[in-house]
């Protein structure tokens, strides 16, 4: 193992965050669900109006980690925080603690911008993810659920 680095994406850097996403995705055996491509990531992500950042772990040269996250607000809690959308770990570097130097640099990310929690969502079933976020504090909210609108272009429109 050479040295780990972590560091924000850049735009020159879309094509590797869409590749750890598509090998995340084939790990969770949902390949074939992933549509975007790596001019979707650096559109969306490093345009005019970013709507996520990401980190990105290397090992010397070769990326081995990332986690896509973007700000979002409570208005329960009344504070900003951040949800993490998807962290990969390459296979060879899991149980070094990359996955928690990644989570930790989400966190000090958020706190810069006056973050108070963190969120995420992970898939039924993938007990290895659930025990690792465990692991560094996370905990199952049973009292919420989590629902999606896949598809909004015929929804939600009134004629």
């Amino acid at each position: 193992m050479g040295t780990i680095t972590i560091r924000q994406a850049v735009a020159a850097d879309a094509a590797i965050v869409h590749r750890l996403l598509q090998d995340l995705a084939i790990t969770l055996g949902k390949g074939e669900v992933m549509t975007s491509t790596a001019a979707d990531i650096e559109r969306f992500g490093f345009g005019e109006q970013p709507h996520f950042e990401a980190l990105l772990a290397f090992d010397g040269e070769e990326p081995v980690g990332l986690t896509v996250y973007f700000f979002e607000f409570s208005t329960w809690r009344g504070r900003p925080g951040v949800y993490v959308q998807d962290m990969y770990v390459a296979p060879e570097m899991r149980g070094r603690g990359l996955g928690r130097d990644l989570m930790e640099s989400v966190v000090r990310r958020s706190r810069e911008r006056g973050g108070s929690y963190v969120k995420l969502a992970v898939y039924d079933g993938n007990e290895q993810a659930i025990g690792f976020y465990q692991s560094l504090g996370f905990e199952i909210c049973a009292d919420e659920q989590v629902l999606a609108l896949r598809d909004q272009r015929d929804r939600l429109t009134r004629e």
